[in-house]
């Protein structure tokens, strides 16, 4: 049986700010922001990571990227957050997964480790399924179809900067996957996925969207 230490569970939370907190004066807008910060700096320390960021979508004003060995901590942390806000703003759009070492590769890194670098300027994160015929192909098949894709990502020239994440949601989420990346430059970030448009991979995928993307903003500031 895998014990609670062993799991690591992500959380991606967005949220937003109402009309009320853009009418408020300068030094109200402050306070409602400085008590964000202060509930993102009690956490840091409680969790495996925990990351904020400034968020370019329309609907949304503030990125949180966290992971923990309990979900429990993300519900308060979401909690947590809302009582900070005050009234002046809500939860938007989140995905829950669960991180784990892929069945198609070797790798004997720890995955907490993983999550403990120095965090880059950008973040980019979506939900992603595959159709039901993919999951019938030859487990070999597959392995040969993804080391395809995992190539064309490695052996690009703009994927250095780039650092990926997957992350699994069957029967946790509306989705199956949740795919996380850091880098320091979005144009290559998109040069890369590009370039991926072409692998065979692709033909099994369904659902890429909504993409996230956030700036990595510690504290953060309106």
């Amino acid at each position: 049986m895998i014990s609670l230490s062993d799991e690591i569970y992500t959380y991606v939370a967005t949220f937003s700010f109402n009309n009320q907190f853009y009418s408020l004066e300068q030094p109200e807008r402050d306070a409602v922001v400085e008590a964000l910060n202060v509930t993102f700096r009690e956490y840091e320390g409680r969790l495996i990571n925990l990351r904020m960021y400034r968020s370019i979508r329309h609907d949304c004003d503030v990125i949180f990227w966290m992971s923990s060995h309990d979900p429990m901590d993300m519900s308060r942390f979401k909690e947590s957050i809302m009582r900070a806000m005050g009234g002046y703003g809500s939860a938007r759009y989140s995905m829950f997964s669960l991180y784990e070492h892929s069945p198609y590769l070797r790798d004997v890194r720890s995955l907490e480790d993983t999550l403990r670098f120095v965090p880059k300027r950008y973040f980019v994160a979506y939900p992603m399924s595959k159709t039901p015929d993919w999951y019938l192909i030859d487990y070999d098949e597959r392995k040969r179809i993804l080391a395809e894709h995992i190539g064309m990502a490695t052996s690009h020239p703009e994927n250095r900067d780039i650092r990926s994440y997957t992350t699994y949601s069957y029967g946790l989420g509306d989705q199956e996957f949740v795919v996380l990346y850091e880098t320091d430059s979005l144009s290559q970030w998109s040069h890369v996925t590009g370039k991926l448009r072409e692998a065979t991979a692709r033909k099994w995928i369904i659902k890429e969207e909504p993409i996230i993307i956030g700036i990595l903003s510690e504290p953060i500031k309106f």
